[in-house]
């Protein structure tokens, strides 16, 4: 397994457990997303696994967008098990992701655009256990990895519309995951 899917895979689990945590009135709740409620952080990363399946299956993106049902656990774990089914077979990883995000970033090996979304994960763990008001603990072994991934994109990137706010001003002697959430836009 490579280092990309397996913190993937680790990332997935985690916004599991956090889900498992949660009661239904957090899907309801505003989340420290700007403008997000828990249900959209929730069909984001349902997404990201829709957009993962989809990509690892055809090369190409899913024909709709993920939307939240009546019982968002079970959902999740549908979807979880068909993503992961996806990615488990030989060269899933080489298959190439067309334009996943535009003609602008162009086309990739699905094993790039896991370790991206990977990344993604691990910000909107922290979002929904904060929404939840449940364990905001995060693997230091997946904050570290998502700093690998977000720290050298350009801030034209990480801050364009839709996706990063602005980063906050870490408070001195602050944690690792403080930092990143900080370095993400997130006040903690």
């Amino acid at each position: 397994m490579s280092e990309n899917l397996r913190n993937y895979t680790k990332a997935i689990y985690a916004f599991e457990h956090v889900l498992r945590n949660a009661k239904d009135k957090a899907y309801s709740a505003k989340s420290p997303c700007n403008g997000w409620k828990g249900s959209d952080v929730f069909e984001h990363c349902l997404g990201n696994l829709k957009m993962i399946e989809s990509f690892a299956r055809t090369g190409k993106g899913p024909k709709s967008t993920a939307k939240m049902g009546k019982d968002p656990l079970a959902q999740w774990a549908k979807q979880r098990d068909l993503t992961l089914e996806a990615l488990d077979h030989a060269g899933a990883l080489q298959t190439i992701a067309h334009e996943p995000f535009g003609p602008d970033m162009g086309s990739f090996p699905v094993e790039q655009l896991v370790a991206f979304m990977a990344a993604d994960f691990v910000p909107h763990v922290w979002d929904m256990a904060r929404t939840a008001k449940v364990d905001e603990r995060i693997d230091p072994s997946l904050v570290k990895y998502a700093m690998s991934v977000w720290k050298p994109l350009p801030d034209s990137v990480l801050r364009m519309p839709g996706m990063m706010g602005p980063a906050v001003k870490p408070a001195p002697g602050a944690d690792a995951q403080t930092r990143m959430l900080n370095f993400l836009g997130r006040t903690v």
